[in-house]
């Protein structure tokens, strides 16, 4: 009796064991692809809740839903009116096909990797078809020409013709046109500091404190 006992048991493990690999949950956040000796087997999941796969020869891939961030790295490059700045810009990005995400990318670091080829190359695309001013502002001003800072601040209300909202818009359209095939979306795009390079920066600096 005592063997049949320890038999059952067994069974019992065992089958408890492979059940609990036959099933696997997705959670609201996630989107999962099932792997069979590293090969994508059938289309993504990406509805919630208990899902059943083949136990112990397939594997749960499991991707965010959730929008992502991408910071880039600060960079210098020249404008188009020949001035060295530093941009640092930030982006927001989401998997929106995980079966071919998974297969372009493999996983968030290998996508991190290609935005960062991609956002930075068509930053420093952008900062170097447009002169400064078209980055800093974003609309025309309508001066006071009866005030007496006018003439100090006159060379800072040059008329702009695309502006830095625009000059975005163009990075991320363009971003976008590269990332169809890799099953990822950029959601949006922004400078978030720009500045002159140090030698610069000290020359103007100077010439504040000048006049």
């Amino acid at each position: 009796m005592d063997k049949k006992y320890i038999i059952l048991l067994v069974v019992l493990l065992v089958a408890g064991v492979v059940l609990s690999s036959a099933f696997y949950t997705v959670h609201e956040t996630e989107q999962v692809v099932i792997t069979q000796f590293g090969a994508p087997q059938g289309e993504a999941v990406t509805e919630p809740g208990l899902h059943m796969k083949v136990p112990f020869i397939q594997t749960v891939n499991r991707f965010d839903k959730r929008f992502l961030e991408w910071d880039g790295d600060q960079n210098q490059v020249p404008t188009k009116d020949k001035k060295f700045i530093f941009v640092d810009s930030y982006a927001r990005w989401q998997i929106t096909d995980p079966l071919q995400f998974f297969r372009r990318l493999r996983d968030e670091r290998g996508a991190q990797s290609r935005l960062d080829d991609i956002l930075d190359g068509e930053t420093r695309n952008a900062v170097a078809s447009h002169d400064l001013v078209e980055l800093v502002r974003t609309s025309n001003r309508e001066p006071d020409l009866e005030a007496e800072i006018f003439e100090a601040i006159e060379d800072s209300l040059e008329t702009i013709e695309v502006g830095r909202n625009a000059i975005q818009d163009i990075v991320l359209e363009l971003a976008n046109e590269r990332t169809t095939d890799l099953g990822i979306e950029v959601l949006d795009f922004r400078f978030k500091r720009i500045n002159y390079v140090e030698e610069v920066r000290l020359t103007v600096y100077d010439r504040m404190i000048s006049e």
